[in-house]
């Protein structure tokens, strides 16, 4: 896998590398979140908390969230009990900034829907084939493959499911 403090979100060349490990899932994840500016699309089934429930992800996102013009951060998830189990700071997080953070719950449908993305800024991706396993591939650079796993997203996206358990309220 290329260093990743050499790639560049929509500028680095259109080149697949790929993940393996948790700590490489990790490290992408936080730099694809890092450099975006406007949109993030992500597909988890329970929100990973090895990922996205980290300080350094959460930071990322919520800087993404207060200094992204126009800033959209749109996640689906199916397992919404292990999210609750799991005391998840994300979802903290979106009740905070729901402007900008939304989360819905994969439609009945598509709840065989076992694969895991995040697109940032619909040029540079994570893609895993399993969600179980961190195995899988990612690109700085391609916009081709982004608008792909957006079609497949914005499909989901529109059949999904708002769960009150997904907003928490701060009073």
């Amino acid at each position: 896998m290329h260093s990743l403090n050499e790639l560049r979100l929509g500028k680095s060349l259109d080149e697949v590398s790929p993940v393996e490990t948790r700590q490489e899932a990790y490290d992408a994840v936080l730099e694809l979140i890092k450099q975006s500016s406007r949109k993030l699309t992500i597909i988890s089934k329970d929100l990973e908390p090895s990922i996205y429930n980290q300080s350094d992800s959460l930071k990322a996102l919520k800087n993404l969230a207060l200094n992204g013009r126009r800033a959209q951060i749109r996640i689906l998830v199916s397992d919404v009990e292990s999210i609750l189990n799991a005391d998840h700071r994300l979802l903290d997080l979106s009740s905070k900034l729901p402007s900008f953070i939304e989360l819905r719950k994969i439609s009945p449908e598509d709840k065989n829907y076992n694969k895991a993305m995040l697109i940032a800024d619909e040029v540079g991706y994570l893609y895993r084939e399993n969600a179980n396993r961190y195995e899988g591939r990612i690109n700085f650079n391609s916009p081709r493959e982004c608008r792909n796993l957006l079609d497949i997203f914005q499909e989901m996206w529109e059949t999904a499911l708002i769960d009150k358990n997904l907003r928490r309220m701060h009073i």
